[in-house]
């Protein structure tokens, strides 16, 4: 133990001295915390540093807490994981879901990121009983029959946490304060939409994006990419709980040594959800599912929101907790390079750093004449029956890939684009007479053809 706290020390005093990360970190072994720190900033406005103790949009990884709820009323056989939806939502229009569809992301329902777009007013910030609402108003269609298939649905998320209301009579976020913050004494936790009730927290992390074409940090509220942070503000079950390293660890040792949900429904919250198609990705009851052969038993969440990325991963067979919280936009793949480095540490593994932090790619501004020539749908060649969607909205240039949400395209030419930090580029081209489009992610590569 007293080897792996000196590589954990080592590493971060390296990724300190480069600023290779900004945010907030804690590694643990068996119960005993090995590090725990604080890079870079927590407001660029003031300069005032992160602490161990900032407080972060958890993002995603709020959802593991949300089906934490449910599996506590389930425990007091308060609900049934089988129970229909529209039990507890009546006037819900979707039929054949069930609590368990939500919990593992097999109900179909489209996600509301798009729906609020298109119909939202702005300059208002929607709650969970406004999606309700919309849900019923314009009934998105379905992507799929309930347990189809796996595909992540934040809708279902926060229907999970209207349902926590209807069972408890309780407001969701009092609900999570009193039998699971305050019972774990997690004192620097709650789940509030910051914006939406106006209130300024004690050591706050602001989230900050990097606007590719000023070529500056900014916050998230302020880059038109990301503006979605202040109108879907009120949000919570998929998302909004506001928490720090620590309060998450004892989150955390708290599902670890059963103290809080029973072994029983433990096992099958981590029991990956079996549906009529493969599945992308391993998933149970909040939780992402994985087994490595040299790390064993993986169950974890990672959450990304304009400013944010966070990630708490539970290597369950070694009992090491490797909890990493981001307030600052970076590129995605070097991201990924540094927390890989941090769990290899943590498990005495040799580890590598990139020699240097990769510059955010600067945006130009191409001619809207231009941009329309690239409008249109395009079909996947290796699944033609899957259409990704090009489209001009204000004159700013979207992709829409099967089953995800709408990202802008930044321009590095007339035809080659990128998917700001997400180290994607998209490239189009012609060819016999095709116009294409290539998705490309590092060393794999999707292509399409225009309808």
């Amino acid at each position: 133990m007293t080897n792996t706290k000196a590589n954990l020390e080592r590493l971060f005093v390296d990724i300190k001295k480069r600023e290779l990360f900004n945010g907030t970190v804690l590694v643990a072994k068996k119960g005993e915390i090995l590090y725990e720190g604080a890079f870079g900033d927590a407001d660029l406005s003031t300069n005032r540093p992160l602490t161990s103790r900032s407080v972060f949009n958890l993002a995603s990884v709020s959802k593991p807490i949300t089906a934490t709820a449910i599996l506590l009323l389930v425990q007091e056989d308060k609900l049934s994981l089988d129970d229909p939806v529209q039990k507890w939502i009546p006037n819900l229009p979707y039929e054949g879901i069930t609590i368990r569809h939500l919990l593992n992301h097999t109900s179909g329902l489209p996600d509301y990121l798009d729906l609020f777009e298109m119909y939202w007013d702005k300059a208002k910030i929607a709650d969970n009983d406004d999606l309700l609402r919309y849900l019923i108003k314009y009934k998105p269609e379905r992507l799929f029959a309930p347990n189809e298939r796996v595909e992540y649905s934040n809708t279902g998320y926060i229907l999970l946490a209207i349902i926590v209301e209807r069972v408890t009579d309780m407001d969701f976020a009092d609900f999570l304060q009193e039998n699971i913050f305050k019972l774990l004494n997690m004192i620097h936790t709650q789940a509030i939409g910051v914006r939406k009730e106006n209130i300024e927290i004690a050591d706050y992390a602001y989230g900050y994006v990097y606007d590719v074409y000023a070529g500056e940090y900014v916050l998230a509220d302020d880059f038109e990419e990301s503006k979605m942070v202040t109108y879907l503000d009120g949000m919570l079950g998929d998302g909004g709980v506001q928490s720090t390293v620590r309060d998450l660890y004892l989150y955390e040792r708290a599902l670890s040594t059963g103290n809080l949900i029973n072994d029983e429904l433990l096992k099958e919250a981590y029991t990956p959800a079996v549906t009529e198609t493969e599945t992308p990705f391993k998933y149970g009851f909040g939780w992402i599912l994985e087994d490595d052969k040299e790390k064993g038993q993986i169950i974890w969440h990672s959450g990304g929101w304009p400013g944010y990325a966070t990630s708490l991963r539970r290597f369950i067979d070694r009992d090491i907790v490797v909890i990493a919280l981001r307030n600052k936009e970076q590129d995605f793949d070097f991201e990924q390079q540094v927390l890989h480095a941090i769990e290899q540490a943590a498990f005495d593994e040799p580890y590598e750093l990139a020699e240097e932090k990769p510059p955010l790619e600067r945006a130009q501004v191409i001619p809207v004449d231009v941009l329309k020539r690239l409008v249109g749908d395009y079909a996947l060649t290796e699944h033609p029956d899957l259409i990704i969607h090009v489209l001009l909205e204000n004159n700013r240039l979207f992709i829409k890939m099967p089953g995800s949400m709408k990202l802008e395209l930044h321009a590095k030419s007339e035809k080659k684009f990128f998917l700001r930090g997400l180290s994607i580029d998209v490239d189009f081209t012609a060819e016999d007479g095709k116009v294409l489009v290539k998705i490309i992610d590092g060393n794999e590569v999707q292509t399409a053809e225009r309808q």
